[in-house]
């Protein structure tokens, strides 16, 4: 009878055992400061990456690039950064683009001085090099016919641009915001957009090759819940302003326009993403950016997620 108690007693602790949910898995995520990271911060904020089963740290660089610079250094396991961010590490460390998670045309804008009424007219361009920025400004002088001989790129880290423009230093730049913002409050103005010389960017979520080969299900669960914070962006941007300013400071009146206008949807690499994509690569070798022409086809990771 005792035997029988015993076992019956082994049998309930397991059945309990087995009933706890399992120990979620720790992630560390670079991301950057400004909006285009809401997604992260929402899903934080609003308990979604536990809910889909990880734990995540949100590990907030300046900028994109340090945040994958960080995956190459093994800091983080994953990040989120722009297309042309991402794609220049490829050539430096092996990273594995994951899937798309935003998209945008109108996010990143050309700032310019009062006086400046048309692109043609700068003479000193504000780049942070390597980046989108970069990108947008070169973009901007094929699609207006200008000479690169008359322009100088002044390059500077993000945050410095409002104020070398404010001197005079430099007569225009594209970032992302809150920097043309910040340099609009500054009694200066947006003439154009990314979108308007050709170029709308993609962020995507890019991990670790060595880490995602171990740990395919707890990257699979980071886009799930990028994903629920997404259709819960889209559904009340208003309401995700708010969160976004709660944890990041940043002004919901700022950032509700961006929220509204931008595609919210985790999604998988398309061939027309891929025919942009071999434009930048392109444009990357020239700018002698990598070494060698990126081969996309082998870093994405086509179809490792979908809805």
């Amino acid at each position: 009878m005792k035997l029988k108690t015993l076992l019956c007693g082994i049998a309930a602790l397991s059945m309990a055992f087995a009933a706890q949910p399992s120990r979620a898995e720790f992630v560390n995520i670079g991301v950057g400061i400004d909006a285009a990271y809401a997604p992260f911060f929402v899903a934080n904020h609003r308990g979604l990456f536990k809910k889909a089963g990880v734990d995540v740290n949100l590990i907030r660089f300046a900028q994109g690039g340090e945040g994958v610079d960080a995956v190459i250094a093994g800091q983080t396991q994953l990040s989120g950064a722009a297309d042309q961010t991402n794609m220049i590490r490829i050539a430096r460390g092996d990273l594995r683009p994951l899937a798309i998670y935003e998209e945008s045309g109108t996010y990143i804008k050309l700032a310019v001085k009062p006086a400046i009424s048309d692109p043609r007219q700068i003479k000193k361009f504000g780049i942070v090099k390597g980046t989108v920025s970069e990108y947008s400004a070169q973009m901007a002088l094929k699609k207006y016919g200008i000479d690169p001989a008359t322009v100088q790129f002044v390059p500077s880290g993000p945050p410095e641009l409002p104020a070398l423009l404010a001197r005079g230093d430099i007569d225009g730049f594209f970032a992302w915001e809150p920097w043309p913002g910040i340099a609009v409050k500054q009694g200066n103005k947006t003439i154009a957009t990314s979108g308007d010389v050709g170029y709308a960017y993609t962020m995507w979520l890019c991990a670790a090759g060595p880490w995602l080969e171990k740990n395919t299900a707890a990257a699979k669960a980071v886009l799930t819940a990028l994903a629920d914070a997404n259709r819960q962006i889209a559904a009340d941007p208003a309401k995700a302003a708010e969160d976004l300013h709660a944890v990041t400071k940043l002004p919901a009146a700022d950032t509700i326009g961006f929220l509204k206008e931008t595609s919210w949807k985790v999604r998988d690499f398309t061939d027309a993403d891929v025919a942009g994509y071999e434009r930048i690569a392109d444009f990357l070798v020239a700018q002698k950016a990598t070494p060698t022409r990126v081969d996309l086809r082998k870093a994405l990771q086509f179809g490792f997620f979908k809805e």
